[in-house]
C-alpha cells in the first residue's frame, strides 16, 4: 500500500512570507503592475522576471537556508513549459537569491513590505 501526501498551499509557504524582489519588482509589486525588463518578484508560489518565471510545485529537499523546487518554467519567445530544479538560498540581511538552471542567479531579492 502506497502512502500520498498532499502539502497544503505553496511549496515554499514556511519560508517565502510575503513579497521578495528587486527595487522595480518591489516597485511593480506596489504598484500591481509590472513595466520594466529588471522586474523580479519571488513569492512562496515561484519567481517571476518580467518575461518568464517558474511555478514552484514541490519541495526536494531543505537545508538551513537553502531550498530545491520542483518547478514549471516558461521563458518569453519559446514554446511551452521545462520542469526545473530551482534553488533559493536564504543569505540572511544580503537577501534571497534563486539559481534557475542554465541562467545567471539572480538576487539578491529583498522584502517587498
Amino acid at each position: 500500500m502506497a502512502a500520498v501526501i498532499l502539502a497544503a498551499g505553496p511549496a515554499a509557504a514556511d519560508v517565502l512570507a510575503g513579497a521578495f524582489g528587486n527595487d522595480v519588482g518591489c516597485a511593480g509589486v506596489r504598484l500591481g503592475y509590472q513595466d520594466s525588463d529588471d522586474y523580479v518578484v519571488l513569492t512562496a508560489d515561484g519567481i517571476e522576471t518580467y518575461g518568464s518565471g517558474c511555478q514552484f510545485a514541490q519541495r526536494l529537499t531543505t537545508a538551513p537556508g537553502t531550498l530545491l523546487l520542483s518547478s514549471t518554467c516558461f521563458a518569453e519567445g519559446e514554446e511551452g513549459t521545462t520542469t526545473d530544479v530551482v534553488k533559493v538560498i536564504n543569505k540572511g540581511g544580503d537577501g534571497f537569491f534563486v539559481t534557475i538552471p542554465g541562467l545567471e542567479e539572480i538576487g539578491p531579492l529583498k522584502s517587498c513590505s
